[in-house]
């Protein structure tokens, strides 16, 4: 890990509580500093905006994984409650049961196929967000560079 990473993994209590309360730059030198951290403008700078860059791809991260994955999980649902269904209405003697069984059955399986036809959106959403995460880590190596030709 960077010392930069390890400076905002650090100071990240301090930095989200100056975001949180949407203190000045002057307050926020002024709360580090209460709370042992003498820092310069500068480095505040660099630590609110590199806790913002890391909170943003945290975020795509999550997206990018997490929609996927809550999408196949749902349908897994849906296709395990339609097997139940088909067992209970093979197991059904009576009529008016059997034709409530296959009505929710009808709409098991209407949310599933509203399910697969939002998989190209979900798909093309992810291909969108993997997009977003590699500019944003071109732009950190850029700036990074950047920074590291200016120090």
């Amino acid at each position: 890990m960077s010392k930069r990473s390890k400076d905002v993994a650090e100071f990240s209590p301090l930095i989200k509580l100056c975001l949180i309360q949407r203190l000045t730059t002057d307050e926020c030198l002024e709360l580090f500093e209460k709370n042992g951290h003498k820092i310069s403008e500068r480095t505040w700078f660099r630590l609110k905006k590199e806790y913002n860059e890391g909170t943003t791809n945290r975020f795509l991260e999550i997206a990018k994984n997490e929609w996927a994955n809550e999408h196949l999980l749902i349908i897994d649902k849906l296709k395990e409650i339609e097997a139940r269904y088909w067992h209970l209405y093979h197991e059904c003697d009576d009529p008016v049961k059997a034709k409530s069984v296959l009505d929710s059955l009808r709409s098991t399986q209407e949310q599933i196929t509203l399910f697969y036809n939002e998989t190209p959106m979900i798909s093309k959403m992810k291909d969108i967000l993997e997009h977003k995460l590699e500019e944003l880590n071109k732009l950190g190596k850029d700036k990074r560079r950047v920074d590291s030709e200016q120090d």
